[in-house]
């Protein structure tokens, strides 16, 4: 059973579904929180995991953007803050718990495959996008493309990033944001025949 901590309930909802496609299983058990932002995780998501592992959660996954800071500022703050003071540590630890640190946000994962979003809207069609990492504020960029001709905007982070989930080619993700290759380690370390995670 997993345990899943984001800054925000999309956020969540979003690995959970990337869970359940990795795993090819859509009846894992998977818990969540959700935050309401990064500072409510930080200071909050110790006791949460604590509480995880009393529910029976067995792998443990703690996602926080990297936004403009080094991704191992971010790593480290994860460690400190939450994993530290979840009392989960010791043997193995780094093969139960995944520290995910999207470039700059999740939302670069689905600009990874853009072409999903014609799944939930069938008259938009954007092109390809190369290396989704390098994008500051990707979510901001992803709305801001998804503009209409009347200049509305049709895509909104907290309503569609768990819907065109559903739909991404994975592989593409794996190639082009290498920030998601932890968590593809981790699920299918349980599901395949892949090395565990490490941090």
């Amino acid at each position: 059973m997993y345990g899943v901590l984001g800054e925000d309930k999309s956020d969540v909802a979003t690995l959970k579904v990337l869970i359940q496609r990795l795993a090819s299983e859509e009846n894992v058990s998977i818990k969540t929180k959700g935050y309401n932002g990064c500072g409510e995780m930080l200071t909050k998501g110790g006791k949460q995991l604590k509480l995880f592992a009393k529910l029976g959660c067995n792998r443990f996954i703690v996602c926080y953007d990297a936004d403009d800071d080094e991704i191992d500022n971010r790593y480290q703050e994860v460690v400190k803050r939450i994993i530290k003071k979840s009392g989960l540590t010791g043997l193995k630890t780094e093969e139960i718990i995944c520290i995910v640190i999207p470039v700059q946000e999740i939302e670069a994962w689905i600009l990874a495959d853009i072409e999903a979003v014609t799944h939930i809207f069938q008259n938009w069609h954007p092109k390809p996008i190369s290396n989704p990492e390098s994008i500051d504020s990707p979510k901001e960029y992803l709305e801001k493309l998804s503009r209409d001709s009347k200049k509305r905007l049709r895509y909104n982070h907290a309503t569609h990033n768990e819907k065109v989930a559903q739909y991404l080619d994975l592989e593409k993700v794996f190639k082009k944001c290498p920030s998601f290759n932890p968590l593809k380690e981790l699920v299918e370390s349980d599901f395949g025949n892949y090395p565990p995670n490490r941090w």
